[in-house]
């Protein structure tokens, strides 16, 4: 079969199609803006009446796109939300094999909308926005709007265990102009979440509730009521990577000036740095912690134990180096009986820190034996002055007593010197005593023993107590949690029926 190529007959089919396209164009054309004004300008149409008679039902749900922002201090929730409703218009349903059109876009002054009110807003004007979006109509009648708009609302904030909470906020709304005889308002399937957009907060869990609320201003007037109970959870891992960790970490250097030997004399200088890096540190973090009047939140007492905990150390480190360069004077105190008991005694096994001997004390002993030990030159002279005093009957004149002590002292000056003891050995009272500088040194070496047991003492308090500031978020884990199971239970045994709008079963169509 042979195409003819004339190009009198190409012409001849591409002006057919032209002709019928422009003729099915127009006819379309036709049919859709004569249904427009049969619709909304050759008929009476009020759109502030309700299209049914008796109660309008009205299906309603909203889609959450994202928490824009949590005022903690305002006890404010500004939400991005879509809000679906839909309901059924008899009087403007259309013959579909008639103008074979489906639905139509109608701009929001041609019908009838629920004139829906935010009845717990937090806005001083009212929104607008609405007014911007078209409706999509049926043919059989039935109506759907949705718009997006920026709500406001009033939101009771707990910021208990801030950053791990859990907040319940509620959006209430209603018909502005319409009480519960003409409106009733149904859940048109349950609150989407789909496509949340996560920020600082995720949506958990969602439900609608729909009651019937008397307003006492104009008598006993009911209205439905439909609330958004929203649970959302905050975004735990930023606050965790940026001001629980880093804090957490400085104020675990802490535990290592009490490693430090006390003769370095840096650990007071490691302590006082730490310290003033955490009050720097909160400084910057306090913006990043709601402000509230009525509740403290968990993350706030944790830096303040924290920042106690590194003050005290500040404060053990002071006592520990007081004990351990105790000054040299010519009689060092000896240490306390109770404090060798338990520190020495008991607490040094337990920390790893044993007593250690006086080695000293040990070679000044074998040295100089009890049984070869010189007896104390002072104690003979106060014998002789006891004799010449008392226990003779015939008292000597006080002349040559005192002149007998004179020769007795010169004796024991020249004995010790050159006789008795060692050229080393002194007065026992006088500073440069070698053994009175031997019983100095083992009181100071116990002194220093006491410290280390209480430096090593305080590590291991420090060591379990700053650990355990840790258990406040564990506990707000927990309570948390288990606020979550019980409302997961509770809306399991809620029975939520998903249902629209079904117009083509009940109306038949107004224009034929």
């Amino acid at each position: 079969m042979k195409h003819s190529t004339n190009p009198l007959n190409v012409l001849q089919r591409f002006f057919l199609i032209f002709l019928y396209n422009t003729i099915l164009y127009s006819y379309v054309r036709t049919n859709e803006v004569g249904l427009r004004r049969l619709l909304f300008h050759e008929r009476p149409y009020d759109n502030h009446v309700c299209p049914e008679k008796g109660v309008t039902k009205v299906y309603t749900n909203l889609i959450l796109l994202q928490i824009e922002s949590v005022d903690e201090k305002a006890q404010i929730v500004t939400s991005n939300i879509q809000l679906v409703c839909a309901w059924c218009d008899p009087y403007m349903s259309w013959n579909l094999s008639r103008y074979n059109i489906t639905a139509l876009s109608v701009g929001a002054d041609y019908l009838w909308t629920p004139n829906v009110v935010l009845v717990n807003s937090a806005d001083r004007k009212f929104s607008r926005n609405r007014e911007h979006y078209a409706l999509i109509l049926r043919h059989d009648g039935y109506v759907r709007f949705m718009f997006q708009d920026l709500w406001k609302t009033i939101c009771k904030v707990r910021l208990t265990y801030f950053p791990f909470d859990h907040q319940h906020c509620t959006i209430i709304i209603r018909s502005g102009g319409h009480d519960s005889h003409s409106i009733k308002f149904i859940q048109r399937r349950p609150i989407e979440g789909h496509s949340f957009i996560r920020g600082e907060w995720e949506l958990i869990h969602s439900y609608m509730e729909i009651t019937d609320e008397s307003v006492s201003d104009f008598g006993q007037v009911n209205y439905s009521l439909v609330r958004f109970t929203l649970i959302l959870k905050r975004n735990r891992l930023y606050y965790l990577m940026k001001v629980i960790l880093p804090y957490t970490l400085v104020s675990f250097v802490t535990l290592f000036t009490f490693l430090l030997p006390p003769q370095t004399g840096e650990k007071l200088t490691l302590n006082v740095t730490i310290l003033l890096s955490l009050v720097i540190y909160l400084q910057l973090i306090s913006e990043y912690i709601p402000k509230s009047d009525d509740e403290t939140p968990i993350l706030t007492l944790f830096c303040n134990a924290n920042f106690f905990l590194v003050f005290l150390s500040c404060i053990m480190t002071v006592y520990v180096l007081y004990l351990y360069h105790r000054p040299s004077t010519s009689n060092v105190a000896h240490v306390p009986l109770y404090m060798k008991i338990i520190l020495l005694d008991y607490i040094s096994p337990i920390v790893y820190c044993s007593r250690q001997k006086n080695k000293k004390q040990k070679h000044v002993s074998k040295a100089f034996p009890k049984e070869t030990r010189p007896r104390r030159l002072g104690s003979i002279e106060k014998r002789m002055c006891n004799i010449f005093s008392v226990t003779s009957s015939i008292r000597m004149p006080n002349q040559q007593a005192g002149e007998l002590l004179r020769c007795l002292q010169q004796l024991k000056g020249q004995i010790r010197t050159h006789c008795i003891f060692p050229p080393y050995i002194k007065n026992e009272y006088d500073p440069d005593n070698d053994l009175l500088n031997i019983n100095n040194q083992q009181r100071l070496d116990e002194w220093q023993q006491v410290a280390l047991v209480l430096d090593r003492l305080f590590f291991l308090i420090f060591i379990v107590a700053m650990p355990c500031t840790a258990l406040l978020f564990v506990s707000a884990h927990l309570s948390v949690t288990k606020v979550s199971n019980d409302f997961r239970s509770n809306l399991t045994n809620m029975k939520v029926e998903s249902v629209d709008a079904k117009c083509h079963l009940t109306y038949e169509p107004i224009i034929n």
